[in-house]
């Protein structure tokens, strides 16, 4: 009976570790997840190859960011998207850009709206203007890294003609895509 019992227990656990996510991701493996993920990736795949085209092209008619604030100064939609995308096509000379997905989940209220949860790792170049130099490494115990006198917002833009060398810049954070299916379409509707 005890020989019995130890192979089912070690099968048991084995099937209780088996993932049902996709791989590489936090996400459970499911045809729509799937689809969500094969998109999402599409997205990241234009952010790295700097594509202000497609990127416009996946985002809905009905894109609109908020900002983040009460204000509504920094709210911008579809035309201020295709303004910023510009700048950044223009101001970003290479990108490197990995996703960790964390969580696909879809609207309580509208079954066509999703939103994707991720970690993202966002590195670039950006021009530094010509004459400003990085401040020296500083040596000893306080010293820290360089600090770049970067002048430039891939936002907000900045004049070419005062455009140096290429500083590499490196960030990691949250983010929310928030979608919106159409029949067999995907569109961003904010977050990107």
């Amino acid at each position: 009976m005890r020989r019995l019992l130890f192979p089912g227990l070690l099968l048991s656990l084995g099937l209780g570790c088996a993932s049902s996510r996709i791989p590489n991701t936090d996400v459970p493996d499911t045809s729509e997840n799937r689809d969500v993920i094969a998109f999402c990736e599409r997205y990241r795949r234009a952010v790295e190859s700097r594509d202000a085209r497609a990127l416009l092209a996946m985002a809905s008619p009905r894109y609109f960011e908020d900002g983040g604030t009460p204000d509504g100064s920094d709210d911008y939609g579809l035309d201020g998207l295709q303004r910023l995308l510009t700048a950044w096509a223009d101001e970003v000379n290479e990108v490197r850009y990995e996703i960790r997905y964390r969580r696909v989940s879809v609207s309580d209220t509208d079954a066509r709206r999703m939103q994707v949860d991720f970690t993202y790792t966002g590195s670039y170049t950006l021009r530094r203007p010509a004459g400003v130099e990085p401040e020296p490494v500083r040596r000893g115990a306080a010293a820290g890294p360089p600090v770049a006198h970067l002048s430039i917002d891939p936002v907000r833009g900045s004049e070419r003609a005062q455009q140096g060398e290429d500083v590499w810049y490196r960030r990691v954070a949250d983010n929310r895509l928030e979608l919106e299916r159409d029949g067999d379409t995907i569109r961003i509707v904010s977050g990107m």
